[in-house]
């Protein structure tokens, strides 16, 4: 029973262990790669209180923004190369690129191309991944955007021109303007309207066939006069999108008619994300805030031979006075839902985007109790790993051991049982002879095969004599037989116990060994160098203790097994003389007798 039930506990127990190696498998696998220390949920909440999308979009450019309030600037690289962001599969890398990246002034703006938001779900998210230093850039600018976008001015520059993000790479060709300015993404431009404007020339690229859609944020400084934020004029064809007065406005003409929409307010001193979108055989439309305000119908957009400029025409009138940022131009009409979902998502405090706790990699390929380890057992040294290398030798003694003793007296105990039924149901005690082969592993069985042996010699001699009975010192002689066969069977389920006695008493005294030479060896090396600090002192200190754990991890284990041991092989012993009482008993029945 005690067998049976100890049976159940190890099958108990490795089904538990099973269970935590499969979790710490799964988990390994859900963490996309274990040389990065850090990752960040970030979930993307179209719902109604979150950015309230509600179509589908596909390669959408998500801008990331981090700080001290969601991010652990110390965790990361110092120029932030480690960033990685990685699909909610945890498996797929997604193509993003890093705007600014700001230890000192707490500001990290990322571009990455989500390949799919659902609409109405809280349930999307990406990863952000961190903690890596040996890691280079991943960043793919080209690949953040979509091939319908042509153009994306981040504005981020502190000098020189603009440079196109997108993998079309139009760059400014000329700027006259202010860079630096703060602006609600990260750093703009400001155009005084004196001349000042942003030229981008012409290219094959820069085809809007298939539609159109420029979009910024804007902050207009004061009431214009017919000024231009975007002008794409050659005199004969012309795409504009102007602002007069407080209103804002787009025309085109294609040289034969011109066609303009309505107006709509353009508050001053306030930024506002303007978009202006237009889909062949369709309406030219104006969003603000993405939210559509005007429309006009427009059959086909004009191609004029013009290089494009923003905040002028490309004479320099008509100049805007005021300040952008994040000008882009794509080739196809954006949907309301894309146009909305950008201004939501650009904004500074947008709904769109909820940062999670940041999580170590404790269920990862290379977890964080992994990780510790590793810098542990970087820090140990040869002595320490002398002393460790001898414990870790017993550990597996021990444990190889325990594991042969279990099952040998499992057996043991199994066939001792069907024996002792056999012996028990047999006419004489001689009726068992030579079928005691059927029991290999029982020691009632060896013990009654010895016993047997004595007695039929001296049954042999009784029969010589002509005598009825066994003599007084037959019998003593049979005792004997039993008791010798008894010890030798116990000597044989006691073999390997010493073992575990040393490791018991042994175990914890070799690891303070190992951790009190390890102190020695830290303090040494403190005066030797003359100061001390905590990032010194510590990994010294932790390879010290290191020799402690692993003489406990000796130590405890064989307490256990060699108490489960010593009381089986008790058990096993009480059977066996009980069981030579019995044979005792039986033989004196049928050969004792006076002499």
């Amino acid at each position: 029973m005690r067998a049976r039930r100890f049976h159940r506990i190890i099958i108990g127990t490795s089904c538990a262990l099973l269970l935590i190696l499969a979790g710490s498998v799964g988990s390994a696998h859900a963490w996309w790669d274990g040389k990065w220390k850090y990752r960040k949920k970030i979930v993307l909440d179209t719902t109604p209180q979150g950015g309230d999308v509600k179509e589908a979009l596909n390669d959408f450019p998500v801008l990331v923004r981090l700080h001290t309030g969601n991010f652990t600037f110390d965790n990361a690289k110092p120029d932030g190369s480690d960033i990685r962001l990685i699909a909610s599969d945890d498996k797929t890398p997604l193509k993003y690129h890093i705007e600014r990246y700001d230890p000192k002034e707490e500001m990290v703006l990322i571009w990455v191309k989500v390949p799919q938001i659902a609409p109405a779900s809280a349930e999307g998210f990406i990863w952000l991944y961190y903690g890596n230093g040996n890691a280079s850039s991943g960043e793919d600018a080209g690949g953040t955007f979509d091939t319908p976008q042509l153009v994306v001015y981040h504005l981020e520059e502190k000098d020189g021109l603009p440079q196109d993000a997108t993998a079309y790479k139009n760059n400014a060709k000329e700027f006259t303007g202010k860079l630096g300015t703060p602006s609600p993404i990260g750093r703009g431009i400001t155009l005084k309207g004196e001349g000042d404007r942003l030229v981008i020339a012409k290219s094959p690229s820069l085809n809007f066939a298939k539609g159109f859609t420029f979009s910024t944020w804007v902050r207009s400084s004061r009431a214009q006069q017919d000024s231009r934020l975007f002008s794409w004029d050659d005199g004969k064809q012309a795409l504009v999108i102007a602002v007069d007065g407080t209103k804002l406005s787009a025309s085109a003409s294609d040289g034969k008619k011109k066609s303009a929409t309505g107006t709509t307010d353009l508050p001053l001193a306030k930024w506002v994300h303007v978009a202006v979108t237009w889909e062949p055989g369709k309406e030219l439309v104006i969003y603000t805030d993405g939210r559509l305000k005007v429309q006009e119908k427009l059959p086909s957009m004009p191609e004029p031979s013009a290089d494009v400029s923003i905040g002028a025409s490309l004479s320099g009138k008509n100049g805007f006075a005021g300040d952008l940022d994040e000008v882009g131009l794509a080739g196809v009409a954006r949907s309301p839902a894309w146009v909305y979902a950008a201004a939501m998502a650009e904004g500074p405090d947008t709904p769109l985007l909820t940062y999670q706790d940041e999580e170590g990699s404790s269920g990862g390929g290379e977890s964080l109790t992994i990780h510790l380890l590793v810098v542990t057992a970087k820090a140990i040294t040869l002595d320490g790993w002398l002393i460790i290398g001898a414990i870790i030798i017993m550990i597996a003694t021990t444990w190889i051991l325990f594991f042969n003793k279990f099952v040998t007296l499992r057996k043991l105990k199994k066939d001792n049982a069907a024996f002792s039924q056999f012996f028990t149901e047999m006419d004489g005690v001689g009726a068992v002879n030579g079928e005691e082969e059927r029991f290999p592993d029982s020691s009632l069985a060896r013990v009654y095969a010895s016993g047997l042996d004595e007695l039929g010699r001296r049954i042999k001699k009784m029969e010589d004599a002509k005598a009825t009975c066994l003599p007084g010192q037959a019998i003593t002689a049979f005792k004997a037989a039993l008791d010798k066969a008894s010890l030798q069977e116990s000597k044989r389920n006691a073999a390997g116990l010493l073992m575990f006695t040393l490791s018991i008493s042994g175990g914890p005294f070799m690891g303070l060994f190992g951790t009190v030479w390890g102190v020695i060896n830290t303090f040494a090396g403190v005066a030797e160098a003359g100061e001390a600090n905590l990032a010194a002192i510590a990994p010294g200190v932790a390879s010290a203790l290191a020799c402690t754990l692993m003489g406990l991890m000796l130590a405890i284990p064989a307490l256990f097994q060699y108490s489960y041991l010593s009381a089986e092989i008790k058990n096993v012993t009480a059977d066996m003389n009980v069981f030579m009482d019995e044979f005792t008993n039986r033989v004196e029945e049928e050969y004792g007798g006076k002499t």
